[in-house]
This record gives C-alpha cells, sequence and structure tokens, in this order.
C-alpha cells in the first residue's frame, strides 16, 4: 500500500497500515467488507474468474482478498501489490503473486495485462489530484473490455453524537495536514463515467450496533478495535489526554452508538474498459 503519513505536530503522525500488528485488523476488515456486501466484488466478472483470468489487487494490503480468491478461483491468475510487505512471503497459493510497490510510482506492470483490477481504499489516503493517475493506471494495465472496481467508505457521514465527532473530527485532522480528499467518491464516478463503459455505483449503510443486526455488532467491535489498538497511540496524543481518560470518552462513544442510530456508509464504483482504449485516460 501506499502508506499515508501526515504530521500533525512533531509528536503525532499517522502511518497505517504498515506493520504486522495492523494485520489482524485488515484481516477482519476484509470479512466484515464482505459480509456487508454479501460478495467480495461487484464486477459482472464470474466467467473471467472462474477461467484463467488474470485478476490485480492494487492495495493488498495483507492479502486477504487476493488469498481467499486464490483459494476459491484456482485456475485465475493473482497479482496484490503494497508498499508494506504484510502480505505473506512465502506459504502462499501457488496461482498468488505479491509485490512490494508504491502505486503513486505507477503499477509495475505490462499495458492491458488484467482482466479484473480492484483497490480498496481503506483509509483517506490521496489527494485529489491523485486519483486521475491512480485511474489512469488501473485503466493502463486493464485489457480492453475488463472491468476495474473500487470500493471504500465515507468517512465523515453519518449519524453521529457530540462524543464520536469529537473522536472523528481528531482523526480527520491527521489526513486534513496533508491535504487528503477525504470524500473521493463523487471524484471517482466521474472519472469512471468519462473513461469507462457501463459504469455503474452502489452503496450500503450500515448500522452500527444492535440495530444493525449481526453487521452492526460486528462493525461497531471493528471500530473499536481501530480507535482502542490500532491508532489509539496517535489519538491520545493528539487529542492531549491519557490512556485512562481515552478509554473512558471511547466508552461514551459506544452509548452514543445506540443513542444517535450512527450510520456508516461503504460504496462500490465499477466500469469496463472500453474495447477500444489500448492506452489508458
Amino acid at each position: 500500500m501506499s502508506s499515508f503519513t501526515s504530521s500533525i505536530s512533531s509528536k503525532t503522525s499517522v502511518k497505517f497500515p504498515s506493520s504486522d500488528g495492523d494485520i489482524d485488523f485488515l484481516h477482519q476488515h476484509h470479512f466484515i467488507v464482505k459480509s456487508i456486501w454479501s460478495t467480495n466484488f461487484s464486477s459482472p466478472i464470474n466467467n473471467i474468474i472462474n477461467g484463467d483470468g488474470k485478476i490485480l489487487d492494487a492495495l493488498c494490503y495483507a492479502g486477504t482478498f487476493v488469498l481467499e480468491l486464490a483459494n476459491e478461483y484456482q485456475s485465475a491468475e493473482f497479482v496484490g501489490i503494497d508498499r508494506y510487505k504484510l502480505f505473506p512471503s512465502e506459504i502462499k497459493p501457488n496461482n498468488v503473486n505479491f509485490l512490494s510497490a508504491d502505486l503513486m510510482d505507477g503499477i509495475p506492470s505490462e499495458d492491458n495485462y488484467f482482466d479484473f483490477t480492484h483497490l480498496n481504499t481503506i483509509e483517506p489516503v490521496f489527494l485529489l489530484e491523485n486519483w486521475e493517475f491512480i485511474i489512469k493506471e488501473l485503466i493502463r494495465v486493464t485489457k480492453p473490455g475488463g472491468y476495474i472496481e473500487i470500493q471504500g467508505f465515507d468517512f465523515v457521514d453519518g449519524n453521529l453524537g457530540p462524543k464520536f465527532m469529537q473522536f472523528i473530527g481528531h482523526y480527520m485532522l491527521l489526513f486534513e495536514a496533508s491535504d487528503a480528499d477525504l470524500k473521493p467518491r463523487n471524484h471517482i464516478r466521474s472519472l469512471f463515467s468519462s473513461n469507462l463503459e457501463a459504469s455503474q455505483h452502489d452503496n450500503r449503510s450500515i448500522l452500527l450496533g444492535k440495530k444493525g443486526d449481526n453487521i452492526g455488532i460486528l462493525f461497531e467491535q471493528h471500530v473499536t478495535m481501530f480507535f482502542k489498538e490500532t491508532i489509539n497511540e496517535m489519538m491520545i496524543q493528539l487529542m492531549n489526554t491519557d490512556s485512562s481518560d481515552y478509554e473512558e470518552s471511547w466508552k461514551e462513544v459506544l452509548k452514543e452508538i445506540g443513542e444517535f442510530d450512527t450510520i456508516i456508509d461503504t460504496y462500490r464504483i465499477w466500469g469496463m474498459k472500453p474495447n477500444n482504449n489500448v492506452n489508458g485516460i
């Protein structure tokens, strides 16, 4: 992954995901997203993936998406790229290859190679102007007639209580410091509509907590894991508090989630590379 680093002060920065300690969160994230959508992808690629298609995950994180699909579709070829080597380097299916590469340096592939390219963004890591380059690269390496799909979350929408808003506000400061695009969905949709055929968009709204049934409970636990275990040290510094007060504040957030019917949105955008396009945007 192209890891994101931003400095708010001399002692506060975010760099996620970049270490082995993030792997459990990344595995959990993959399976929760799959549960939300009831599938790993929305593009109409069943014929491709059931055959000898070539599949790219352009930000593979710990490689969970690639590994699951590779075990399910053993005739297809899978490639995952990520800046940090959180993916397995030795024990993996024969139809999987992982590469250490930064997406913003370009995808290390020849043109028109993959039948399906996939990009899942967990964090708002890219600038607005980065998206044209990223999508151009995804289109470049995809075969004419192949599909491209981007999945992400809207990080600043939803019914949030005041305490959760405080957490989200500080969290967003980490990214605003480097001018990251916090809500790229509409820009991505525009680029897809301009450069791909059969461009489509879908979203799922997750009601956190018990009111959201099993998915809501799982996602509340996932969000709790993120704030309490994954980025807690950065947040404690940024909020100028201590671990005890931070813990108590998060308990208040959990109470608010039920009271305010907190919702988080996830979206997928996909489209087909035109058959007459062999050069990208």
